[in-house]
């Protein structure tokens, strides 16, 4: 729960070594070296706390060289000294799976390589390193040993996913071996690591193996760094766990991470607002997230669209992303860095952004100050409403899978019907929606619930409730034959080599925003072929109050003692006029409600019933 963790964090890349890299990752751009140099030292700390956060994500280990890096190290120092005597906590940042490729690097055995025998590239400058190779492990283990003899509350490992652009393992000969080692170790017969995804017996054991391979190194780091301070906490970037294949593909995986961490953060670029005409939020990953986190801690630092073509956002968008997260019992991790605004790199802490600061600093206020709602906003989730996790399925089959699952909880969200997600716990689920499920585990864990089921286009069982079915079984005529999907890859590969080879169709593809479509998820598309109100009309009965309202809002609802906490997070950048329609012999005691600009963002119904 929120309010028990007291956990409320800052992004807050600085320092040298974050002039450095901005300087090789986007070459020719102007940095604010000033406020680079004072966003990680006291200036900097103390407008964090102002703002009412309490732990900061800090830079240690950017993947230079150590005989460049070394200044980057003493900085470090610096900050969790002014940081700690300012009252925050510090998470130090390791670079987990690529280096600069500069100094006693360019003569390193680590790097991953492709079918072709060539390094692969991360961003400018940089090449992704082997995942299994020993020294590249040692070399970690000696930067998490720096990051907590260094005095850090914490360490957090970035770019775990490894491969980004898609699927891009390392097809080095060890990790050809032990891939195939492990493969016939689980009974598959397989020639090596795909060269694409599929449904077949290479593809399942390559995701397997990917999986194991990542969190067992994160387990080995995480009991490291506990070994040197029992108190150290530890987390890692989940990028896009919940809503894209990419963190599949990666080996990414929620179990995983809540097992093995002291909490999940997961980045992505579901910062609430408009998108072309289409509502962008993020309450999808929450609830996900949620459905595996065993009261850990669930953190999200959402953008718009990434590093290098973020500036500072509007207030409102701020407000909003912070209000979605606490009203899903969730913490926004807010992006204090990497923001390219007026021509310069910049942070939040720059003396332009007060403005910013002092209204992040007053809707805290009313959050979690001396008087903050938080001290009884929460409670156990009310919703009677569950729609299954289907995280094998979406791994081993995700284009037959994931179109219903975040269709129906798009659905649900934008028809203001508060439901949560639900992977191994069903209790107090009075209807469950079950999306196409393909593996065994799964439906054995819904064939044991006994509460009503809706199935979403496909069950595997007989005589069930399913809505969707025709037009799913017509989306299935359509699946992609093998063919397709290795064409994809090729041009996918294609297009990674001319993004980072080419000058000329590196400007193209950055004018079509090719980063950021490369890994658009649904939430950026909203559109499928189903028939809502057959869902609908179905669920509505499972939630005895309804909410009218003449805008997008987020709705959320918690439970103690006889009464409900329903939170209603407004989306819009106007004024919503809300109907709350509560059943007969129910009490509305009060209204928490905060405005900005006369238009409320966050807005807290204690009813009593």
């Amino acid at each position: 729960m929120v309010e028990k963790w007291n956990h409320f964090p800052v992004y807050m890349w600085a320092g040298p070594g974050t002039i450095r890299i901005n300087r090789v990752k986007f070459p020719a751009t102007a940095i604010d070296e000033k406020v680079h140099m004072e966003g990680g030292l006291r200036i900097g700390a103390r407008r964090l706390k102002e703002m009412g956060y309490n732990w900061a994500y800090c830079t240690y280990n950017w993947g230079f060289p150590p005989e460049i890096e070394h200044e980057d190290h003493e900085y470090f120092k610096r900050t969790v000294q002014e940081y700690h005597e300012e009252g925050l906590k510090v998470l130090g940042y390791v670079q987990f799976s690529n280096t600069v490729f500069d100094g006693s690097y360019l003569t390193k055995r680590w790097y991953a390589m492709d079918q072709f025998g060539n390094k692969i590239n991360y961003y400018s400058g940089r090449y992704l390193t082997c995942p299994t190779d020993e020294e590249w492990k040692e070399h970690l283990a000696s930067i998490v040993k720096g990051i907590v003899e260094s005095g850090a509350d914490g360490v957090f490992f970035d770019n775990v996913f490894g491969s980004w652009f898609g699927f891009r393992p390392c097809y080095c000969d060890r990790c050809q071996k032990q891939f195939k080692e492990f493969a016939k170790s689980l009974g598959f017969n397989v020639r090596g690591i795909p060269e694409y995804l599929s449904e077949n017996e290479e593809s399942r054991a390559y995701l397997i193996w990917r999986r194991k391979v990542l969190w067992d190194t994160i387990d080995q780091l995480s009991k490291f760094a506990k070994s040197i301070n029992p108190n150290v906490v530890v987390s890692s970037n989940s990028f896009e766990a919940c809503l894209s294949k990419l963190a599949i593909m990666a080996g990414v995986d929620l179990r995983d991470a809540f097992e093995v961490q002291d909490w999940v953060m997961i980045e992505n670029h579901q910062l609430p607002r408009k998108f072309k005409g289409l509502q962008i939020f993020n309450t999808m990953t929450y609830r996900i997230a949620h459905a595996h986190s065993k009261g850990k801690a669930v953190t999200s630092v959402p953008y718009m669209f990434g590093i290098g073509a973020d500036a500072v956002y509007p207030i409102r968008n701020y407000l909003q992303g912070m209000a979605e997260a606490y009203a899903n019992d969730s913490v926004m991790v807010l992006k204090g860095t990497e923001y390219f605004h007026e021509g310069k790199w910049t942070l939040i802490t720059d003396e332009k952004f007060q403005g910013v600061r002092k209204q992040i600093a007053d809707y805290h206020d009313w959050f979690k100050g001396e008087n903050g709602v938080w001290k009884d906003c929460y409670g156990k989730r009310a919703t009677k409403i569950a729609i299954f996790h289907p995280y094998d399925s979406l791994t081993f089959h995700w284009e037959r899978t994931y179109l219903p699952f975040f269709a129906a909880q798009h659905e649900l969200i934008k028809n203001r019907i508060d439901y949560k997600v639900v992977w191994d716990d069903f209790e107090d689920v009075e209807v469950l929606l079950v999306p196409p499920i393909f593996e065994k585990g799964e439906m054995e864990k819904i064939k044991n619930f006994k509460g009503k089921k809706i199935f979403l286009g496909y069950s595997p069982f007989q005589n069930e409730k399913i809505v969707w079915k025709e037009i799913y079984a017509r989306l299935a005529q359509f699946a992609k034959p093998e063919e397709q999907l290795y064409l994809e890859q090729i041009l996918s590969l294609l297009n990674f080599s001319a993004y980072f080879n080419d000058p000329n169709w590196r400007k193209r593809m950055e004018k079509a925003n090719f980063l950021f479509f490369n890994y658009l998820n649904y939430c950026y598309v909203f559109t499928h072929p189903f028939d809502a109100r057959e869902l609908l009309d179905l669920v509505k009965p499972h939630q005895p109050w309804t909410v009218e309202a003449d805008g997008f809002l987020v709705v959320s609802s918690f439970e103690r003692d006889n009464t409900l906490k329903i939170h209603m997070v407004n989306l819009e950048d106007r004024q919503v006029n809300v109907n709350l329609v509560l059943p007969k012999g129910w009490q509305l005691e009060r209204i928490d409600n905060y405005e900005y600009e006369n238009v409320f963002v966050h807005r807290i119904y204690t009813v009593r019933f």
